[in-house]
């Protein structure tokens, strides 16, 4: 049985376009986006929620504001979890032994579904793995995505999948790479999550050493519909996103030493420029792209222009900007992020000065902040959490701690609650009924 709430017409796309436009969050409920959170930082894929009210304080040993607590033991995972209606879903890999890694064993993945409402289990789906052994040694990075219809999902053993809203395989296609594998971590492995647009997925897997590769797979049998080759590209894992821009959708593609605005029907370039990237994904607002990579160049463009944009579309950059995996946001004039373990700064967006930089004890240098209706910032992971007001100076509004070690996975919100995990638990954070 399918849930969740669907999309009317172009409604939302209008609304959220002015949004996006202005750098304000004001996304009416009624438009659609109420309730779902479908894949990587959202339904706007740059950490931007229509939510308003969230709590504002969580303890993992009073269970203030735990509304229900998942056990996840015996799976890894970074990956995010996604929301449709009330839908939950997750992907997870089997934890190996040490003697399994040793063998290179593959561990087997699953999609999960559960109960917004209650974490119940309602069914998980075995996708069993393609053909790369990971040096990660934890295959369920990339976050999966949905559009209402099936969830699809990208695993670090390179193999794709799509399951509809009962848990039933639709199909598995394996990804031939070439895929760079490296066991002492230098290279991550497969993290990039998926992005969707109209009949298509999209993958980008910039794998280093000539092994760059931009796919557009057919949603109803994931065969490949357009290819484009990404052979000057070094190792990359940031996350495709799709914007309006004058009216026309652009695939943004932020690779190791290149940005690009791409048509997203055949991932023809429209524009591009010089560009720095790892593993945070680019932020948006105000009509404006931030990219950077972590201690080296960060810059602004604009993606209006035609071509070779790098000596006219760029409106500042950053000889060297401190930063980690974590993806920033824009609201308004300002862009937030983490700088590093237990710090968070703020910079202009209209020149990239630093406005401030604030300690905060034990924020993960992972946390990917996420942006509410009502002017707050909130920095969540499963270690300790804080919530800041929007604006020039730092303002804690309150803050949060689930006593585990906070790793890579970014907060999911919808229906006024954040959902977020680690390898040990999965989290619901709200008001309890």
């Amino acid at each position: 049985m399918r849930t969740g709430f669907p999309m009317r017409g172009n409604t939302w796309r209008t609304l959220l376009c002015l949004a996006l436009g202005t750098g304000l969050l004001l996304v009416p409920a009624a438009a659609g986006l109420a309730g779902n959170w479908p894949g990587w930082r959202g339904p706007t894929g740059v950490g931007w929620t229509d939510e308003k009210d969230l709590v504002l304080s969580w303890n993992g040993k009073t269970g203030e504001n735990i509304v229900w607590k998942v056990s996840l033991a015996g799976t890894t995972g970074h990956s995010s979890p996604i929301i449709w209606g009330d839908r939950l879903f997750i992907t997870t890999a089997v934890k190996q032994t040490r003697q399994q890694e040793e063998k290179k064993e593959i561990p087997q993945h699953h999609l999960l579904c559960l109960q917004t409402s209650d974490g119940k289990l309602l069914w998980q789906t075995l996708v069993s793995p393609g053909p790369m052994v990971e040096g990660y040694n934890i295959y369920a990075v990339p976050t999966p995505v949905t559009d209402g219809q099936a969830v699809y999902c990208w695993f670090g053993s390179a193999v794709m999948a799509a399951v509809d809203f009962d848990g039933k395989l639709l199909w598995r296609e394996e990804r031939e790479g070439p895929f760079l594998q490296n066991a002492n971590l230098l290279n991550p492995g497969i993290c990039s999550t998926p992005a969707l647009y109209q009949d298509t997925v999209i993958l980008q897997f910039d794998q280093g050493r000539g092994g760059g590769c931009l796919q557009a797979l057919d949603k109803k049998t994931g065969k490949v519909k357009w290819e484009k080759k990404r052979t000057k590209m070094d190792q990359c894992n940031t996350t495709p996103l799709l914007l309006d821009v004058k009216g026309n959708r652009q695939l943004i593609v932020a690779g190791s030493n290149l940005l690009q605005g791409l048509d997203p029907a055949s991932g023809e370039p429209i524009w591009w420029c010089k560009s720095w990237g790892f593993g945070a994904s680019p932020a948006y607002g105000a009509s404006l792209l931030y990219t950077e990579k972590g201690n080296e160049p960060a810059q602004l463009v604009d993606p209006t222009g035609q071509g070779d944009v790098t000596a006219t579309h760029v409106k500042w950059k950053v000889a060297k900007m401190p930063g980690d995996y974590a993806s920033p946001v824009i609201v308004t004039e300002y862009i937030y992020k983490v700088q590093k373990e237990g710090v968070v700064a703020c910079l202009k967006l209209a020149t990239g000065e630093q406005v401030f930089t604030g300690e905060l004890e034990g924020v993960s240098k992972l946390a990917s902040p996420i942006a509410t209706a009502d002017g707050r910032l909130y920095f969540v992971s499963t270690g300790k959490s804080y919530v800041i007001k929007a604006g020039p100076t730092l303002e804690v509004l309150g803050k949060g701690d689930l006593g585990g070690y906070g790793n890579g996975s970014s907060a999911a919100v919808a229906g006024g609650r954040i959902f977020i995990r680690d390898f040990e638990f999965l989290y619901c954070l709200g008001k309890k009924p």
